[in-house]
């Protein structure tokens, strides 16, 4: 693997990541991908094709180390072509699990367009392993149903607005895309001006969708904008305001004219439903507040206090990013396994991110505890230390999430590290 020093811009990072740690993290990196595919091979019949629990996350996560270092190899197989067979599996799997209109594809589901959970993450990798490949005629074919097909469901009354199944995902999406778009339509007139009108009306839809149900539930007096999910106002990154905010915040010229209420909910989130243990509930008004993962509970806002940091420039927020990374360091020792969503590898992520923001050395310490956390996840399993997730080697749920971790240290890189996957990382 290619971790020679001259990769590495940060000298703070390289004060506490040095290259005996990188050695170790890349023999751990190689032993947790050769799990997966010992476990789950490109060329089994595996049921589960999404990005968060599928094949499709698996194929990102070989993309990721592919385009991290072009030349890594397992076997007598290249990362590229891993991923490849990865999304050929997955493409292949939803194809058989779904029936087909007159036109060969499947059904589109009206309310369901995310990148994590629905097929349009499924397509969206699709398109950048195509493109790596040279396949530029599916690629385009990808990325024009993402756009056209997958609009209709976005902009649906049905269709939620958090992250992993709706239209913030969607958001998400169309971000992951937009420098493909760019270079494959350079040709084309002003291709990116149109994804940006279809960015702009998703955007509109999510704060329409926001000032409305405020009014409905009679909560203008608190905060300008509420999303439900399920009947409930979820406050968490995957579900709920922080995914939601933290996705619009990364969007700032398109959300100007919507930017006062866009803050004035960020702050009610942060600074008014945090509770006294220093945690946030999963569900506005809720007592319980048990969940300390990126899915529900300080973790994930901790992302939106960066964003919000990157956007106001206010060191309230900074400040608050800070204290909820001390706070997962602390109590983020989850026994949820080593996924993104509600393990290990996810609680790691705001340790990443404040350093990012801050270069405090601690911070970097902190990820290095918790890598160690998942290079141990065998053995922790045996002890039945960790619970076995239902997907155990998905990227969101499973190993695979411990592997991403690792390849951000690996390869950590100021141009290069951006955020949590599936949220920040575009």
């Amino acid at each position: 693997m290619y971790f020679e020093e001259k990769t590495i811009i940060d000298t703070t990072f390289h004060q506490i990541i040095t290259t005996e740690h990188k050695r170790i993290l890349c023999d751990a990196l190689l032993k947790q991908c050769n799990k997966i595919l010992n476990e789950i091979p490109p060329n089994n019949n595996y049921q589960y094709w999404d990005v968060y629990a599928g094949t499709a996350g698996l194929s990102l996560l070989f993309l990721k180390l592919h385009e991290r270092d072009p030349g890594l190899m397992f076997g007598n197989k290249s990362a590229l072509l891993i991923a490849d067979e990865y999304i050929d599996r997955a493409l292949t799997t939803y194809m058989g699990q779904n029936k087909l209109t007159s036109d060969g594809l499947p059904n589109a589901i009206e309310h369901e367009c995310s990148f994590l959970c629905t097929v349009v993450g499924l397509y969206a990798v699709a398109a950048q392993v195509k493109h790596h490949t040279g396949d530029q005629e599916s690629s385009k074919r990808y990325l024009d149903l993402i756009q056209s097909r997958y609009l209709k469901a976005a902009l649906s009354p049905k269709t939620p607005n958090e992250l992993l199944y709706g239209r913030a995902g969607y958001l998400y999406s169309l971000r992951y895309i937009s420098g493909l778009v760019d270079s494959i339509e350079e040709n084309k007139e002003n291709p990116v001006s149109q994804l940006s009108q279809i960015i702009s009306s998703v955007i509109e839809c999510i704060i329409e969708d926001g000032k409305r149900t405020a009014v409905n539930h009679q909560a203008t007096s608190y905060t300008p904008l509420l999303w439900i999910w399920l009947d409930y106002p979820y406050i968490g990154a995957s579900h709920g305001f922080s995914g939601i905010l933290t996705m619009l915040l990364q969007f700032p010229k398109q959300c100007q004219e919507y930017m006062s209420q866009i803050k004035n909910t960020t702050d009610y989130i942060l600074f008014k439903c945090r509770q006294a243990n220093g945690n946030w509930p999963s569900i506005l008004s809720e007592s319980s507040n048990d969940f300390i993962q990126f899915c529900h509970g300080a973790p994930g806002i901790c992302f939106l206090a960066c964003k919000a940091y990157e956007v106001f420039k206010d060191e309230e927020y900074l400040n608050l990013a800070k204290e909820i990374a001390d706070y997962t360091y602390l109590h983020g020792r989850t026994r949820k396994g080593v996924g993104l969503c509600h393990g290990i590898s996810g609680n790691a992520y705001p340790f990443l991110s404040v350093y990012q923001l801050t270069k405090d050395q601690k911070y970097l310490q902190y990820a290095l505890e918790y890598a160690e956390i998942c290079m141990n996840w065998e053995s922790k399993t045996n002890r039945e230390e960790f619970v076995v997730p239902d997907r155990p080697w998905s990227i969101f749920e499973g190993l695979g999430g411990s592997a991403w971790f690792i390849a951000d240290l690996i390869y950590w890189d100021r141009e290069v590290f951006k955020g949590f996957p599936g949220l920040t990382d575009v």
